[in-house]
């Protein structure tokens, strides 16, 4: 391990971009904790399962690991084809109760990074209904809170628009009192096991759009070292923020007639 090593938790590392920013930390010497939901080989110093659906089971997962953590990924998130309760339990509450839990147990000067998603565009314009999601942390409220709302709204998008906005309301008072900085990263399409799922529920044509507009889809390593940035210390004056990861494509969308050249 190099003298600048770090004790980094990745929640979601069984594969996909979780899996290769485990991976990235553990390569650089950093002592790594793999969390996901089932068994994996990821390169990790430690591997722990946790069930982001089960509140008990974040707590068991915090109350075994201990204090001194410098870095939270928390990449862990489930497509829209998975039933509307779990997709707001794994891609919002869990993160939120593993973010909120995770907080006392890093050194100060820590960092953690949430992974949302380029398909939460537009989550200014629903501030109001998401503040109601936002007042609630028990998975049964969650559900009910789901259940009220309009049920042709992509419930993935609901999700991920929930964690941009909590990992922004909650940084200020991160930084405040842990001196621990949130932020997160919003992919677009990327070349991963549940791409299938997200043509499934975006639909092809418009992923293949995506693609055909900026080149290609992204790969785990396009999306990585941007995890890795917002855990250094490099990054140490950027919080609360979302950063897309997506080649410019929402850039062309609401930017405008772009500029010729």
């Amino acid at each position: 391990m190099s003298e600048t090593a770090r004790r980094v938790v990745v929640v979601g590392a069984g594969s996909g971009i979780g899996g290769a920013a485990a991976a990235h930390f553990h390569d650089r010497g950093d002592h790594v904790l793999a969390v996901d939901l089932r068994p994996n080989n990821t390169p990790a110093s430690q591997h722990l399962t946790c069930d982001l659906r089960d509140a008990h089971s974040i707590t068991a997962l915090l109350g075994e690991i201990g204090g001194g953590w410098d870095v939270l990924a928390h990449v862990a998130g489930v497509p829209g084809t998975a039933p509307p309760a779990d997709v707001l339990r794994v891609n919002y509450l869990g993160m939120r109760l593993m973010t909120e839990g995770m907080l006392p147990l890093l050194r100060q000067g820590g960092s953690i990074i949430g992974v949302a998603s380029t398909a939460a565009l537009g989550w200014e314009q629903r501030i109001d209904i998401l503040t109601g999601l936002l007042e609630l942390t028990a998975g049964d409220d969650v559900e009910r809170w789901q259940a009220g709302q309009d049920p042709d709204f992509p419930v993935y998008t609901t999700s991920k628009q929930a964690a941009i906005l909590f990992a922004k309301r909650i940084a200020g008072p991160a930084w405040s009192k842990y001196g621990v900085r949130v932020n997160t990263v919003s992919p677009g399409p990327v070349e991963t096991p549940i791409l299938a799922d997200f043509e499934q529920t975006m639909g092809k044509d418009v992923l293949d759009m995506v693609r055909s507009t900026v080149g290609r889809h992204a790969t785990v390593d396009d999306v990585v070292p941007l995890i890795a940035f917002l855990a250094s210390p490099e990054s140490r004056w950027i919080n609360g923020q979302d950063i897309q990861v997506d080649a410019g494509f929402i850039a062309a969308m609401t930017g405008g007639v772009p500029i010729a050249l």
